[in-house]
């Protein structure tokens, strides 16, 4: 009996093992976001402060009725090594839409990254064109900090990266999920990143919520259309220099190209 005792508890103790170590090491599921913009602060530092005089009273008029804050909602999948962020369909006051529209802060767009093969597929509706950005994975230089912060439930560890843009990002990554994905583009972190801060674009990316899920489902069909045009991120960051350089000024038209690149 004392045998069978002890073998009893090797079984049970090697199943929990288990079972823990899936749930430490989580491979598939599903982040909700919070896509927060500091839409007032934008609107004074990268588009009134460098616009022309002639545009400059007409930007200023929009102060009032800018927030100073907007907050989106989105959601990444998570699957093995690939990853597919999205919009969520949200009800926005019709003012913040138009604001949003007009200072071209986000695109609803659909980005999918196959973080093996360095993939980079992105589905988005630019300037009245839908297009489909067919990439290489964004390189970034990251350096770990010794800073931590929970985020959803999941200790997190600070790191800070340098984009082949030159972009500052501070992202915040989950050890216990080992995927190096992130929001958009992002990538290359030793965890999943559930925090993200571009301090440049006035932008930050926080997980409210990880659902861990063993039968997620990409919906890839956006981003594989074969009707829908192909074009690199040098090519869309050239026509979209081109349509906003009609009305906006060298330094906001590099913003707002970024910020649609990410």
């Amino acid at each position: 009996m004392k045998y069978l005792y002890i073998i009893t508890l090797l079984i049970l103790g090697s199943s929990f093992t288990a079972s823990a170590q899936y749930a430490m090491f989580a491979e598939e599921g599903t982040v909700h976001y919070d896509k927060t913009m500091y839409t007032k602060n934008i609107l004074r530092k990268q588009f009134i402060e460098k616009a022309e005089e002639a545009q400059k009273g007409f930007m200023q008029g929009m102060l009032p009725r800018t927030p100073e804050n907007v907050v989106l909602k989105k959601t990444m999948k998570f699957k093995g090594n690939e990853t597919l962020f999205e919009s969520q369909k949200q009800d926005l006051d019709p003012n913040i839409k138009q604001i949003i529209q007009m200072l071209a802060l986000d695109f609803e767009a659909s980005t999918y990254s196959n973080l093996s093969t360095n993939e980079y597929k992105r589905y988005n509706d630019l300037v009245g064109q839908k297009i489909i950005i067919q990439d290489t994975l964004k390189k970034i230089k990251w350096t770990i900090t010794d800073e931590y912060r929970e985020i959803a439930g999941y200790n997190c560890r600070r790191a800070n990266g340098i984009t082949e843009d030159s972009t500052y990002v501070i992202g915040f990554y989950a050890n216990e999920i080992p995927i190096d994905g992130g929001p958009e583009s992002i990538n290359g972190l030793p965890g999943l990143i559930l925090g993200l801060v571009v301090p440049s674009q006035h932008v930050s990316f926080f997980a409210t919520k990880v659902e861990i899920s063993n039968n997620v489902v990409l919906n890839k069909a956006a981003v594989e259309n074969p009707k829908v045009k192909k074009m690199s991120r040098a090519e869309i960051a050239k026509m979209m220099t081109d349509a906003f350089g009609n009305f906006l000024n060298k330094a906001t038209v590099d913003y707002v190209v970024k910020l649609a690149l990410m």
